[in-house]
């Protein structure tokens, strides 16, 4: 039996990618945390969990009491500014990008070469080939600025968050040699909910982005991140596979000195402080 647990499962590429999963194995059981919508199957069990909150990630994860042989980490977010907070005080974009992944990743128990992926962007590149000038290039401010509410904007901080997410995966691929570490880029992919809480980028995202030639599709991406999760080993853990090609991420995000001063940080404030959240 396959154990798999996914966050960002209930709508767009994440949906398209469980049904997908489901599909082709019929011996996997899928564990989907949601704060709200459910994935209605009979191999899928949904865990309430809110992916602002580590209490609430917390409570989830600890009803999973057996190994998993993956976790896809597919939730995230964009907003219209970088001021708002998670529960926990972080700048919601990183909370919910980066924070609240290592925090899931961190409940769990994973059997020997399981796999963890988690979807970037290719905004990180920051340039007009890959954002059409729709996105800020990151800048990275270092964590302590980044993870806390900042000047960025909301497109910033996303573009920001996605870098600090390659970050992580670099980290982890260091620091769990038994298990193999993704990122997953699906490219520009209209049609999805990432932007649902800005009105006209969510407009802009189901009516105009769709018709423009060469666009991904929910489904096909969905398509490419069951393939990555359960296919044959893709690459050497902690790898960049945008849609189905392993390749390069940017050169900015290919810097230890960061990737242990962001793992420092985020270790030091996912520790449980004296209010219990932190």
């Amino acid at each position: 039996m396959t154990t798999i647990v996914m966050t960002g499962a209930s709508r767009g590429l994440g949906r398209h990618a469980a049904e997908r999963m489901l599909r082709d194995d019929p011996d996997l059981r899928l564990t989907v945390i949601a704060r709200g919508e459910m994935l209605e199957h009979p191999r899928v069990t949904t865990l309430r969990g809110d992916l602002s909150s580590l209490r609430s990630l917390r409570a989830a994860a600890a009803q999973i009491t057996e190994p998993v042989d993956a976790y896809v980490g597919n939730a995230g977010l964009q907003l219209t500014d970088s001021r708002t907070t998670t529960e926990d005080g972080f700048e919601s974009t990183f909370g919910v990008n980066v924070v609240a992944h290592l925090a899931l990743i961190q409940a769990l128990t994973f059997r020997p070469a399981a796999r963890i992926v988690l979807t970037g962007s290719d905004s990180h590149f920051g340039t007009f080939r890959y954002n059409m000038g729709l996105i800020p290039a990151p800048r990275w401010l270092g964590p302590a600025v980044v993870a806390e509410p900042n000047d960025l904007g909301g497109r910033g901080a996303y573009s920001t968050s996605k870098l600090g997410l390659i970050y992580l995966v670099h980290e982890l691929a260091r620091r769990m040699p038994e298990v193999d570490v993704y990122t997953f880029n699906p490219a520009f992919t209209p049609g999805t909910g990432l932007v649902r809480t800005d009105r006209i980028g969510n407009w802009l995202f189901r009516r105009v982005f769709p018709r423009i030639p060469g666009v991904n599709t929910p489904e096909r991406a969905g398509a490419q991140l069951a393939a990555v999760v359960t296919g044959p080993r893709p690459a050497p853990s902690g790898a960049y596979i945008d849609r189905s090609t392993v390749t390069p991420s940017s050169p900015a995000s290919y810097d230890e000195k960061r990737e242990r001063e962001l793992w420092a940080a985020l270790e030091a404030n996912l520790l449980p402080g004296p209010s219990g959240t932190r």
